[in-house]
This record gives structure tokens, sequence and C-alpha cells, in this order.
């Protein structure tokens, strides 16, 4: 007997897959012995298993390289996520259907708090039990994982079958070595949130499309410019004609680099105009990939930016601490328009530094920042910020 119906392979959302796996939850509890005291227990094995820290940890994120921005939005959103998790296990009812009187647990052995190593342990009979509850302790901790890419896990459908998650196992290990050893590469979230959500990836992807939703960085459609620059977001509709797609970044080889010059003196000299945006995608590449191009235009004119290295570049711009103490507007500095940058050819190079007003517009400054050579670029609000770097000055 399985615990769900998941068979064929299903896209399911959280609240589906918690309640297919509660009746994994109830046959443990009823190989157990029964009651609230015992199902109780058993949540709290599992709340201990999906903290980030402490013995029963099942994905370390206090330790690790140190100063990391991505480790640091990891922490909290699988902090976010596991309390999502938890909520559902103890709100949601769960199918009603009857559970396996026993199964074969594919169960990687995570540790035991102590009083769930009482209720398992404390007499004969109870090999059934283990089995059970090591079986809802492991799906559910895969479903955790699974959604700590995603800034929206509750609109997130990840791709089950007979198996539940298990099919995950060796590609949630590989995430797991990179979150806890390694410097984690934004494509390493990718990859393992397309491996959730659609079954495959593609090398260097920096988001994909499946199933009529697009998964992106939140910055590329609608989010907040310092909002999170490693995290997905899931958005309902569609960039491409096939169902599932990866985007890419575009070649770099060959391109011209541009340098700007003659600033204007101040930046109350510049003027800044509202731009339209839109998404383009390129032509069908291999392995499933597309590029996407930001498009900005203005007055007839419109200029053109790779959105994978707009995105690298909004991962790359530092986001220095604003002080009560900054200037509320920048002067005596050398200043140029976005569309100074946006009319040169290739990448942009400005040596001396300065600031470009961008009026708060999102995709104006996303736009500069897949054109701005990455390094000294600074997402701007007023901060005190020293040496030549590019003020991209977001506020509106």
């Amino acid at each position: 007997m399985t615990w769900n119906d998941f068979a064929g392979g299903r896209a399911v959302d959280p609240v589906t897959f918690v309640a297919a796996a509660s009746t994994l939850l109830e046959s443990a509890v009823a190989a157990a012995g029964g009651g609230e005291a015992t199902r109780a227990d058993f949540i709290a094995g599992l709340q201990a298993g999906l903290s980030t820290s402490g013995p029963y940890a099942t994905l370390r994120l206090d330790a690790g390289l140190a100063d990391q921005d991505v480790r640091g939005e990891l922490r909290e959103n699988a902090i976010a996520v596991s309390e999502v998790v938890l909520d559902l296990v103890r709100t949601v009812p769960g199918t009603g259907a009857p559970g396996p009187s026993d199964i074969h647990s594919s169960c990687v052995g995570y540790a035991w708090i102590p009083p769930v190593v009482e209720r398992l342990i404390a007499g004969p009979g109870l090999h059934a039990a283990r089995n059970l509850y090591n079986e809802w302790l492991w799906q559910l901790v895969l479903l955790r994982d699974a959604l700590i890419p995603f800034t929206d896990p509750s609109r997130v459908r990840v791709l089950a079958d007979t198996d539940g998650l298990t099919r995950l196992q060796d590609a949630r290990d590989w995430f797991a070595v990179q979150v806890m050893t390694r410097r984690i590469a934004h494509a390493a979230i990718v990859r393992f949130a397309a491996e959730a959500v659609t079954g495959g990836y593609a090398e260097g992807a920096y988001g994909f499309q499946h199933g009529g939703a697009v998964v992106l960085p939140p910055v590329a459609l609608d989010g907040e410019l310092l909002g999170s620059a490693y995290l997905l977001s899931r958005y309902e509709g569609t960039l491409v004609a096939e169902d599932t797609a990866y985007f890419v970044q575009g070649q770099e080889e060959g391109e011209s680099a541009g340098t700007l010059s003659a600033p204007a003196r101040v930046i109350g000299d510049v003027e800044v105009v509202s731009l339209t945006d839109r998404l383009v995608p390129g032509p069908p590449g291999p392995g499933a990939t597309r590029t996407l191009s930001l498009v900005v235009g203005f007055d007839g004119h419109e200029w053109t930016a790779d959105l994978g290295r707009a995105l690298r570049g909004h991962r790359y711009a530092a986001r220095p601490a604003a002080s009560e103490d900054s200037p509320a507007t920048a002067t005596a500095i050398d200043a140029w328009s976005g569309c100074a940058v946006l009319q040169q050819d290739g990448e942009v190079a400005v040596p001396e530094g300065g600031v470009i007003p961008t009026g708060g517009q999102r995709a104006l400054t996303l736009a500069l920042l897949g054109r701005l050579r990455p390094g000294n670029v600074v997402l701007y609000t007023g901060q005190e910020v020293g040496g030549q770097r590019i003020l991209l000055d977001i506020r509106s």
C-alpha cells in the first residue's frame, strides 16, 4: 500500500504533499501505540530536523564560509520555509486514506530527538513505527529543501511520484554539499530548484519556465531592487512557447567595451526619464535553453541588455548600509544619464566612477547593471561611499 496518489508523476503544491505525507505520520503514530502525545513528539522531532543549526539539523546553515550574502539569504529563507512546512503539518488535515502498515524507507538516517528515541525503541514490535516515522521525516525534509530556493514556497509546484520526492535524493545531497561547504553559486540554487520543479536542469541557467509558470529572480519582473539577489520567485504565465525552457546568459565573446566620457558635472544636471520595458526571448538553444533580453525604451528609442548579465550585475552590486548622516543628495560629482550608458556598444566602463540617477526605476537600473562592468557598482540610496565607485542612485 502506498501513501500517495502521485503515480506517474504529478506537480503538487506543499499543501497537497503534506496532506498525503500525513498518512505516514498517522500510521507511524498508530504503530508506536497511538495518542496525541506520540504525535506531538514526532512533530517535535521534525521541527528539530528542519532547524538550520544544532545536533538534529538536516541542513546546517550556521557553518561554512562566512560573509556571504547568498548564505544569509538561504539561511533566512530556510528558516521561513521550515515554518511553512511545520504550520502545514500542524493544520492541514490528512487525505483520510488508510496508510501502510509498514514501508521500506529510503531515509538516510537522520538523528532522533530523545522523546522520539523513547517512543521508537521502547519495546519489541516497533520496527514498522521506525520505518514509517523515518520515511515521513525524510519526505518532509526533502520538501523543505526543495522549497528553499523560492521566496514564495506555498505557490511552488514540485514534481512528485509514487515515492514522493525520493527522486531528489542525489540532487538534494549535491545541493547540501554546495550550501554547507562551498561558496554558493547562484547557478547551483537554480539547478536544484529546476530539478525539484521540472525534473531536469541546464548548466548555468538563472531561471526557467515550466507548467505554465516562469521562475526567475524576483527583480527580473517586479521585485524590489534591494530585495533578494539569489532566490527565485514563481510567476503565473509564460515567456516562450515551450512548456519547459531554461534561461541562460548570452555569449560574451568578441564584444567591444565602451568607456564613458564628458559627464555632466553635478547630479542635478542629469534628467531622468521614465522608460518602458519588456522581456524578449532569443531563439531556442541546445538542451531546451533560451536567452532573454531586457529591452527598455523611451520616445521611439530602445536599448537592450542581456537579462542574465543584468542579474549577475545585480548580485555583484554592493549594498552598503545607509547612514542617518548620509547626504540626501549627491553634489559635486561626475554624473551620467542612463541613456549615455545604454547607447554604448557592449560592456561599459566608467573608470573614474560617478553617479547615474535612475529615478528608482527597476528596469532601467537592471538594464544598467547588465551593461556596466561589474566590480565597483553600488546600489546607492544616499550612503557614504568611498573610492571610485559607480553609484546607481535608485532613489525615486
